[in-house]
């Protein structure tokens, strides 16, 4: 998908029924390393951490809303 200021103006007026979504939908797995409750910055945040600095891969990020959304 081309992304560009006109389109996202475009799309505001339509209501923004033209997007399809980026992202995957997984099932979720049997078990994981770290649950993080809260998918905004700070939660963000601390899912990258582990990951980064302790080789954690199996680490779940809860959010209610969208991600980012707290911030």
């Amino acid at each position: 998908m081309k992304f560009s200021g006109f389109r996202v103006f475009a799309e505001a007026l339509k209501g923004n029924t033209g997007w399809r979504p980026l992202w995957r939908n997984p099932e979720p797995k049997s078990d994981y390393d770290y649950v993080v409750v809260g998918g905004g910055g700070h939660g963000l945040a601390t899912a990258y951490y582990l990951a980064k600095t302790y080789r954690q891969s199996r680490i779940a990020v809860l959010e209610k809303g969208w991600l980012g959304s707290g911030n």
